[in-house]
Parts: C-alpha cells; sequence; structure tokens
C-alpha cells in the first residue's frame, strides 16, 4: 500500500471535530521474510534465493511431469538386484536435487488422465553400442523440451576404469540423469566445474557429491515451467 493510498486527507465533517493524527495511518506495511532463513524477501519471488525454500502455496505451483524409465535399464543384465539397489539410490538423489523446482520426477509411467503427452521422458538405457557420452538432451534455451537419454552402461564403464565406489557410483549416475533433466528445463551449461550443470561431467569430482542446483538455476527452471503451462 502507497503512502497516498495510506493517507486520509479528506477534509473531515467539522461537526465530528476528529484531529488529524487520528485520520492519518503512517505505519509501514511488515516486510516479507522466509519461513525458513527469515531473510527479506519480495512478493513476487517464487523461491528463496538464501535458502531455496519454494515461497509459493502448492496449490499455485504449476509441475511439470518427468518420468525417469528404467524399465529397458534390466533388460538382459546380470547381478539385477545390485544394479535395482544401486539406481533407487542414484533416483533419491536426483528427487532431492529437484525439491525446490515445480516437477513431478517419477519412475512410473505418467497418468494420461492427468498429464497427457505432456512430459518429460528420460530414457535411462544399457546397451553395448559404443558412444562418446553419458547422457544427450533436447534443449532450447528457458523452454521446457520433452526428451533425454541417459546411458548407463557408458557411466558404468567410466566407472570401471576410474575403480569408482558403489557410493561414487551412485553420485555420478545420479549426476548424469539431473545434468540431463536441466537441459530439458532450459539450463544451459555452466563454466564451473563442480557445477552439475557443467559441460562434459567429470566422474572426479561428481562421484564425490550428490547433485544440487543453486537458487538462480531452481529460479530459472520454475519460469520455463510456468511459461510452458502458460501455453
Amino acid at each position: 500500500m502507497s503512502l497516498y493510498d495510506r493517507l486520509n486527507l479528506k477534509k473531515p465533517n467539522r461537526k465530528l471535530q476528529v484531529p488529524i493524527w487520528e485520520r492519518i495511518n503512517l505505519q509501514r506495511p511488515e516486510k516479507l521474510r522466509c519461513l525458513s532463513c527469515r531473510s527479506r524477501i519480495q512478493t513476487n519471488w517464487q523461491v528463496c534465493p538464501f535458502c531455496s525454500r519454494v515461497l509459493i502455496n502448492k496449490s499455485e505451483q504449476k509441475r511439470h511431469c518427468i518420468w525417469v524409465d528404467i524399465s529397458q535399464v534390466l533388460i538382459g543384465v546380470e547381478q539385477k538386484s545390485t544394479l535395482i539397489n544401486l539406481i533407487e539410490d542414484a533416483l533419491s538423489k536426483v528427487f532431492s536435487s529437484f525439491r525446490s523446482v515445480n516437477v513431478f520426477l517419477t519412475s512410473e509411467p505418467p497418468d494420461p488422465r492427468e498429464w497427457g503427452e505432456h512430459f518429460t521422458h528420460v530414457h535411462l538405457l544399457f546397451h553395448h553400442e559404443q558412444v562418446d557420452y553419458l547422457g544427450i538432451a533436447s534443449f532450447n534455451p528457458g523452454k521446457v523440451t520433452n526428451i533425454a537419454v541417459v546411458r548407463l552402461d557408458q557411466i558404468l564403464h567410466a566407472s570401471y576404469c576410474a575403480d569408482l565406489s558403489l557410493e561414487q557410483l551412485s553420485n555420478l549416475i545420479a549426476n548424469t540423469i539431473t545434468h540431463e533433466i536441466g537441459h530439458t528445463l532450459g539450463l544451459d551449461h555452466s563454466n564451473l566445474p563442480t557445477d552439475v550443470m557443467h559441460d562434459g561431467l567429470d566422474h572426479r569430482i561428481h562421484s564425490l557429491m550428490p547433485p544440487s542446483f543453486h537458487a538462480e538455476q531452481i529460479i530459472f527452471m520454475n519460469y520455463a515451467i510456468n511459461q510452458f503451462k502458460s501455453l
């Protein structure tokens, strides 16, 4: 509310004899603060840039569905129980990294009644054909796109060559999936070596930490989702 709106300078009925100090409200409106870190925030912010807390009500969020399809991974693969546990651990890290992003992440086929064909399909593949990438995705800066591919066989090969532990391998898988999903939500590559969106994930770095986004990236992805849902 502006100062003009908070002032009532209309001439009162002289018979009422209302003094001016009773007709003026100079109290400043309360400044908004984040409920988590108590930092000052603006009314149009969707995510707190200091702690990444989502500031808008869940009922107001426009979410985008992302299907991480693992159905083709286990075909013809030995030691399936170990691989299943590894993938489950990696997916839990992926889901955690998107906790402040307006997405519905699932490893099950999306309900067509709710999402129709408007979702992003992330294929986790295990092939013996040699390629020179760990993952690839459709990309349009600032826009939501609909497909990505993660080559689990190439990640396992890189892990074997680098002699990574299972925990390190889980981090590398999680970072690769998160990286490609980030592209489908409009994020470009980063020049920071430790960033999950770094151009060319390095197993020496990204096997040591689970994936995460900084506040600017979260705001950018949520903006792309809102624009996509508004079409």
